[in-house]
């Protein structure tokens, strides 16, 4: 069996095939295992390279356990999983992390055209059809359309549906207080779209009843943990090992793994295999940068991350270490990560960024600044994308010999992002591989 990247996700469905009793190798292209959950070192010290709470079931938070040891990890669990925040209409809102349109003037007739949409039949093919699919033509056009556009910086007819789920949650909207949103989600259709205004008091279960991880800080040792872990699971990894493509086949060190794996399971973004495609795709670039603020943020900022919104700002999410990190030190200051999506090259100055800070906190002010120099390239979520990357899956499956090969890694314009959906659906690849082979 072959795991192609030994992120979270590759090294939970390795665990979960070796503990079936089944040969696993895992071929990762780096020095090293856990990927962006590594830090790196800023003026401002030791900081993380985007957020670093992991969303993952109980089944495979008992893996990552037996991986790394329980003792790494900090659990967060109900509602402390995931306290997002978000920013539009030049408000800041901490108690949901969906757009609130509670101020809108057209509220009425926003609410009249959700619930007359009540599940309409599914036609949406691009981000625009869905948007008004679940919210109708006024919320669609005035919220979350230009939303996603000043996200992906492309017009939403030119995006998936799976858009709006994808860095940012854009499949509810506030649109009441939580008395009456608790009675329009008794409804199956309007409990999709209607979001819960307070998110510290859910309707039902939250989460899917996922828990959220973080890495303690005073624990440096990961890669040697995973190391003795695999030599004790008799898992092998090859590092620094370059998987290519000839003819649709995947290739490591000129040999095809359908040769030499019953089976694989693509961890890794799938756009990293097709590198000979690159010129035919959408992309977009992610830059971070780090933000030293004078004091202590603290009750102003009481969330793991805000959504800038906003289409008038620049920022894509501002992300607080401090709120999830219980074991933090910065005594006197608090430092801020902010990453923002721009066409590819065309990154804003970070002097806007630092403006749009002390606009969205104006009790802090900015000391000090630090934007790392490489940024990560990204797939958009078009539809001309997922023609390209459906064919070149298609064409991966064809070349593999009639045996199982499962593409989990990250993919935007499926909706496939964040941690919850690339390890659950590598956990899942696991299981029904299994279920194949056995």
């Amino acid at each position: 069996m072959g795991i192609v990247g030994a992120s979270i996700g590759g090294l939970v469905s390795a665990a979960a095939l070796a503990d079936r009793q089944m040969n696993v190798t895992l071929f990762e292209r780096g020095r090293s295992v856990t990927g962006l959950y590594n830090k790196i070192d800023t003026p401002f010290g030791r900081q993380e390279l985007g957020m670093h709470v992991i969303y993952v079931s109980h089944d495979q938070y008992a893996y990552l356990c037996e991986i790394f040891g329980a003792e790494v990890f900090e659990l967060l669990e109900g509602v402390n999983v995931d306290l997002g925040a978000s920013n539009n209409f030049g408000m800041n809102n901490f108690s949901s992390v969906y757009p609130d349109v509670r101020h809108h003037p057209d509220l009425e007739r926003i609410l009249i055209e959700m619930c007359a949409e009540n599940g309409s039949e599914d036609r949406a093919v691009s981000a625009r059809d869905e948007a008004i699919r679940r919210f109708g033509r006024t919320a669609a056009l005035d919220v979350t359309i230009p939303t996603l556009e000043k996200l992906w910086h492309s017009k939403a007819e030119n995006l998936t549906k799976q858009a709006l789920h994808c860095f940012y949650d854009l499949r509810r909207m506030v649109v009441c207080d939580k008395r009456q949103a608790d009675s329009l989600k008794q409804d199956p259709w309007l409990d999709q779209v209607v979001a819960n205004p307070l998110q510290t008091e859910p309707f039902g279960k939250v989460y899917g009843d996922r828990v959220g991880l973080v890495f303690k800080a005073e624990y440096t040792d990961l890669n040697e943990r995973v190391i003795a872990w695999a030599e004790k699971k008799h898992i092998k990894i090859e590092f620094e090992k370059q998987i290519s493509i000839d003819g649709g086949r995947l290739l490591s060190d000129g040999v095809a793994l359908s040769e030499i794996c019953d089976a694989c399971i693509i961890a890794a973004p799938i756009h990293t295999l097709a590198q000979h495609l690159v010129d035919e795709l959408d992309q977009i670039e992610l830059s971070i940068a780090y933000f030293q603020l004078d004091n202590r943020i603290g009750a102003d900022f009481p969330a793991y991350y805000l959504l800038c919104h906003d289409p008038v700002l620049k920022s894509s999410r501002i992300v607080n270490y401090e709120a999830y990190n219980s074991d933090r030190r910065d005594d006197n200051q608090s430092v801020l990560s902010v990453e923002f999506l721009h066409p590819v090259g065309q990154p804003p100055e970070t002097a806007e960024i630092t403006d749009e800070i002390s606009r969205i906190f104006p009790n802090c002010a900015v000391v000090a600044s630090h934007r790392l120099e490489k940024s990560m390239k990204l797939c958009s979520p078009t539809l001309a994308n997922k023609n390209v990357l459906d064919k070149f899956e298609q064409e991966v499956s064809s070349s593999f010999g009639g045996k199982p090969i499962y593409f989990s890694g990250m993919r935007t314009d499926t909706g496939q992002f964040f941690s919850h959906n690339t390890v659950g659906s590598a956990y899942a690849a696991a299981l029904d591989c299994y279920e194949r082979l056995r």
